[in-house]
């Protein structure tokens, strides 16, 4: 009987991990997805359009969310590169109705570098996959 008793807690543990690695997984794939929304978005900016302001902060919005998530998840790398995106962004948030073409430039080129990071991950890049649920 103890033996039975020895082994729940592993067996617990274990099936914390694995609620946890699929916790990280369904995040992997729903934050690829956001960052491909956040893409598409940054795409559409156009600063000819009087619609500008409210599109870029819509997209600073979705960007912050990923910063956020990244983090959360234990995507550190996504989430320092949404930061420093979403920095440019408020920037332009900032700006309100005043946004040129030459201000969205350094949004998009910060973006790829956020795509790049992104594409390279893969759940086991984040640092929860393998966390150590142990209690000491």
């Amino acid at each position: 009987m103890e033996n039975a008793a020895a082994a729940q807690p592993a067996d617990r543990g274990d099936q914390m991990q694995d609620q946890l690695r699929t916790l990280v997984r369904t995040h992997h794939v729903s934050l690829l997805a956001q960052i491909d929304k956040l893409g598409q978005m940054i795409a559409g900016l156009d600063a000819a359009d009087p619609a500008c302001a409210e599109a870029v902060a819509e997209t600073e919005g979705l960007c912050h969310q990923i910063k956020g998530a990244g983090g959360s998840i234990g995507f550190a790398d996504i989430s320092h590169a949404a930061t420093i995106l979403d920095d440019q962004l408020k920037s332009l948030v900032a700006l309100g109705g005043t946004v040129t073409a030459g201000h969205i430039e350094p949004a998009i080129a910060l973006f790829d570098d956020l795509q790049r990071i992104a594409r390279d991950t893969t759940p086991e890049s984040s640092t929860l996959y393998n966390a150590d649920l142990s209690r000491r």
